[in-house]
């Protein structure tokens, strides 16, 4: 399920007030509340405007795909690897 910058936004702003946002049909409230804290950490590591939706891919050289390959295989987590881009 998609959520829309907003939806997301005022999620994080009742999480950071001690509140959950209800949760919508469709998906169990743990895996509602791990997508919330996900975000969170998202906004605090990467800034809010990181929880908006893409509007163009990322192109990377040969190298710097390389390098990220080069990590994983090294034993890093392809999340850890994705979050330091």
């Amino acid at each position: 399920m998609k959520y829309d910058y907003g939806f997301k936004l005022n999620c994080v702003e009742l999480y950071k007030n001690g509140r959950w946002h209800e949760t919508p049909e469709g998906i169990g409230q743990k895996n509602f509340r791990k997508r919330i804290t996900t975000w969170v950490k998202i906004a605090d590591l990467h800034g809010i405007d990181a929880l908006k939706h893409p509007t163009t891919c990322t192109e990377y050289t040969v190298e710097e795909r390389y390098a990220l390959v080069a990590r994983v295989l090294a034993g890093e987590s392809q999340k850890k690897c994705c979050n330091k881009c």
